[in-house]
């Protein structure tokens, strides 16, 4: 599995990536300590989640490469998703889009930074 990301999201990622964060590719489905609440229709949500390094990260059990390096899923979160993925920023909408081979997955997939602060 791989995720091909945007020039236009690394550049947004980027602050993230050189402050030694990880991404996380979150389901939104309720599950974990970082979803408070399901979705409750047929939408499929994802949000990239930024966490530190020491984070609680044990219900990420599956990791997909990606332009900017490793991204962790939930595993049962893969049926979902495309074995060749993209993330792209939409400029005129000001949102990013999770697309697959079968089509869009995600049209508005939002960040989160999660990270502790000191």
């Amino acid at each position: 599995m791989f995720i091909q990301i945007s020039d236009k999201l690394q550049e947004k990622l980027r602050i993230f990536i050189a402050d030694s964060a990880n991404i996380l590719l979150d389901l939104d489905d309720g599950v974990g300590k970082y979803s408070k609440l399901g979705v409750c229709s047929l939408d499929t949500s994802f949000r990239l989640l930024i966490v530190n390094k020491t984070q609680d990260q044990s219900d990420y059990d599956l990791t997909v490469e990606s332009d900017v390096g490793p991204i962790k899923i939930k595993g049962y979160s893969n049926v979902y998703l495309d074995q060749e993925m993209k993330l792209e920023y939409d400029d005129r909408l000001a949102l990013i889009k999770l697309k697959g081979s079968s089509g869009v997955i995600d049209g508005n997939v939002p960040i989160i930074d999660l990270r502790k602060k000191a």
